[in-house]
């Protein structure tokens, strides 16, 4: 009788094969890029806040969410920057103008402020955000604030070209567009202000920001204006 044959073994002493397996490296994730600058806490000099708006936004908005006089702190620069960038655009006729033109600048922008908190507010609590009214608010001094102290910086700019040319329109014009460059930057710390508040980006400020944008072009007719009457220099 045949005696059956043991199946074949495709693959003799696989048993007996070390079973090898790879270890993949340990993934090392890195930290997220905070949305605002700087940890370390707001200075006591008079021009601590600038350094912290422009260096470490997140200790100004530190600041603000413990309280005390960080809020009328950001105000006083921004009637400081108002009043310099009024003299330099006053500068261009002299006379009484170098009084009305500071005095007008710095209503204005704080009119504007003022009329777009409450959309502001609005539009980043529908957005999901929780932050308080006293901390929009703050943040939206960041971005005015920093609108400020960049037209200072434009400001020796302005006055070269004050001395150089006598067409108000020109001197009008561009006053606009350097403050357009100024709110371009100063929205954008409001958006990152508000996204670090909250610990997320707020969506409801891209609309807000159009909001602004609009009231602002409407404040350059203002600026037209008081270019107007610095068309006729004082003798």
């Amino acid at each position: 009788m045949n005696e059956p044959t043991p199946p074949a073994n495709p693959t003799p002493y696989a048993h007996h094969l070390p079973i090898v397996t790879e270890h993949a490296p340990p993934v090392v994730v890195a930290p997220p890029t905070p949305i605002l600058r700087g940890e370390e806490p707001l200075g006591d000099g008079p021009f601590a806040i600038v350094e912290g708006l422009l260096k470490s936004p997140a200790s100004v908005l530190d600041s603000i969410q413990e309280g005390g006089a960080t809020l009328w702190k950001l105000s006083a620069l921004i009637v400081c920057s108002m009043v310099v960038t009024g003299l330099v655009m006053a500068a261009f006729a002299g006379g009484m103008q170098l009084v009305w033109v500071p005095i007008k600048l710095s209503l204005g922008i704080f009119f504007c402020a003022i009329i777009c908190l409450p959309s502001l507010y609005i539009f980043s609590s529908l957005a999901g955000a929780e932050q308080s009214l006293r901390e929009t608010w703050g943040a939206l001094l960041m971005g005015v604030s920093l609108v400020g102290v960049l037209l200072v910086g434009f400001a020796p700019v302005t006055w070269v070209f004050s001395q150089a040319t006598s067409s108000a329109s020109f001197m009008g014009g561009m006053h606009v567009v350097f403050l357009l460059i100024s709110s371009y930057f100063g929205l954008g710390l409001i958006k990152r202000a508000l996204a670090a508040a909250n610990a997320r980006p707020i969506k409801g400020t891209a609309l807000w920001s159009l909001l602004f944008l609009l009231v602002v072009l409407q404040m350059t007719t203002t600026l037209r204006l008081v270019a107007a009457d610095l068309g006729a220099r004082t003798p």
